[in-house]
């Protein structure tokens, strides 16, 4: 017997017999030497408990190669939603220049330097954590204004920069008496 000392409590584990010599070079052992045959619940107990150990640490090993795919793909969720709230707020900002530049009923670079300080303070004051480096094009013709606002969406994964573009056109707001 073999004795085990936990504290105060002993446990004994009895020994486990050996099987006999294979007879004749047979390579099998003799089945009358087991205690429930060949196939008996003894056998089933050991080779399940054997299977058992042998695949200690296969969880350990599956969470070290899945949770880096896991984890790489909740970032890129993350990044995606950043990007599409980034390019909302381009979008709405170049809706608001062209508002502001219309409204302007002064000349053209007046109504465009009031869409780009429109569009502008918008982003900083919505989108700033958001949008980097934003860019905004205003352009005012004849009938129409035009204003593009581009930029970078701020990135979670590294190396990946994902640009944003936003852009409004609409008509010139202009007085015309009745005829």
């Amino acid at each position: 017997m073999i004795v085990f000392e936990w504290g105060s409590q002993t446990r004994r584990r009895p020994r486990r017999r050996r099987l006999p010599a294979c007879p004749a070079g047979t390579g099998h052992p003799v089945a009358a030497a087991h205690p429930a045959g060949p196939a008996g619940p003894a056998r089933r107990r050991r080779s399940v408990y054997g299977r058992l150990h042998r695949e200690r640490g296969d969880i350990a090993l599956e969470l070290v190669l899945i949770a880096p795919i896991i984890i790489f793909m909740i970032f890129l969720v993350i990044q995606f939603s950043l990007w599409y709230h980034a390019r909302h707020v381009v979008t709405v900002a170049a809706q608001e220049g062209a508002r502001a530049a219309r409204a302007a009923n002064t000349s053209s670079a007046a109504a465009e330097t009031a869409g780009r300080n429109r569009a502008y303070a918008f982003i900083d004051t919505l989108g700033g954590s958001i949008v980097e480096d934003p860019n905004v094009v205003v352009n005012r013709g004849v009938n129409t204004v035009s204003v593009r606002v581009t930029a970078n969406a701020v990135h979670v994964i590294p190396g990946l920069s994902l640009q944003v573009r936003g852009q409004s056109v609409g008509p010139i707001e202009r007085f015309v008496p009745p005829s």
